[in-house]
């Protein structure tokens, strides 16, 4: 909770409002359960989460031997993996799906930058795919576990 309320005040204080539509305290519960989503994240593949707060330039939350990953959460069991329309294609870089599921987060899947980051893929809030679309955990395990 305080890392999230942490990058709240921090975003605020650089003026850079995720969604405008949003209130205070749903932005605040997206901070939150971001960092939250974060963690489960590392504590699975056993690396120490990056706490810090402040504007993250390198684009990700973690790497997996030379895999860059970028973690994303939904309060929806059926939650789609997003990333923002700013987003591009990247080699070598990965986004994975948490699910929270108060006090647990489900890990629900990854996809390839690449394979995300496509016009076909662009709805209204950036880059989706259903957790159908997403692939296995057990891929990366394999390899990272």
């Amino acid at each position: 909770m305080a890392g999230g309320t942490a990058r709240t005040n921090q975003n605020k204080d650089n003026k850079l409002n995720k969604d405008d539509n949003k209130s205070e305290a749903e932005q605040l519960a997206v901070d939150i359960r971001g960092m939250a989503g974060e963690i489960a994240v590392c504590k699975y593949y056993n690396k120490y989460p990056d706490l810090r707060i402040g504007p993250n330039k390198r684009g990700h939350d973690l790497t997996l031997g030379e895999l860059r990953v970028d973690v994303k959460c939904t309060q929806y069991s059926t939650g789609y993996l997003c990333a923002g329309k700013n987003h591009i294609p990247q080699s070598g870089f990965i986004y994975l799906l948490a699910v929270e599921d108060d006090p647990e987060y489900r890990l629900a899947g990854w996809q390839w930058s690449e394979t995300l980051i496509q016009s076909q893929n662009l709805g209204q809030f950036g880059y989706q795919h259903e957790q159908s679309q997403l692939r296995h955990m057990d891929e990366l395990d394999e390899d990272f576990k």
